[in-house]
């Protein structure tokens, strides 16, 4: 799957949509990255602030240092559920509905008390409800790159959506991601003295009945 990611998900528009959105909201200048990937956010958001990566996979993280060599002392192997670090940093950073890929409500707990220990300021951004009607009749896709083709299928199981990639060259992808709601969430973060701002889609305040990713800025009450 490490091979083929870029090819299928990177996305120079939607990253500097993403920049756009952060650059908007981020506190400070310090900034961690959880779920970096192969690093074009970060890349991006490298050339205003200071920016140190995290991401769970190894490959993940050889890929970036390969890509973004300028990034190499600032990104590091390691899991958002579980991560420790002596430095404080201005704000934390979690999207590309990453956290969809955690799969019940003590991991997500697990999430909320880590990054509250590192920052006063964290922005993620997760699938919105709606996805579970949008993909009630499931999702299929076909289509061919310069090295692969491909068939990308979505089912729907529950609150769970699972993604099935066959690349037609005996390689095989499955993952799931759990479709919360805001409010597991929310709740979760409130009880660690922060308050929210919520946006649908990038561009609109609040949540709206449908959308496809949410974004939420917590910020710690102050004192």
């Amino acid at each position: 799957m490490i091979d083929y990611y870029d090819v299928l998900f990177a996305d120079l528009e939607g990253t500097e949509l993403y920049f756009e959105f952060l650059n908007s909201h981020i506190k400070g200048h310090n900034i961690l990255e959880f779920a970096c990937g192969t690093g074009d956010l970060l890349n991006r958001l490298s050339s205003e602030y200071q920016v140190t990566g995290i991401d769970i996979s190894e490959d993940m993280i050889d890929i970036l240092k390969i890509k973004y060599p300028h990034l190499e002392d600032k990104v590091h192997v390691g899991d958002f559920l579980s991560h420790r670090s002596n430095v404080k940093y201005d704000s934390v950073i979690c999207v590309g509905d990453s956290l969809n890929y955690i799969l019940d409500e003590e991991d997500l707990k697990r999430f909320v008390e880590t990054s509250t220990r590192l920052s006063d300021t964290i922005i993620v951004d997760f699938h919105h409800p709606y996805r579970i009607t949008e993909f009630n009749e499931g999702y299929f896709e076909e289509g061919s790159t310069d090295s692969f083709d491909y068939n990308y299928i979505i089912e729907l199981d529950g609150d769970y959506l699972i993604h099935t990639i066959n690349f037609l060259d005996g390689n095989f992808e499955q993952v799931s991601q759990w479709i919360f709601k805001p409010n597991q969430l929310i709740e979760l973060f409130e009880k660690q003295g922060y308050l929210v701002k919520i946006y649908t889609d990038f561009d609109y305040p609040g949540l709206l009945d449908e959308g496809e990713k949410v974004f939420c800025v917590f910020e710690r009450k102050s004192i």
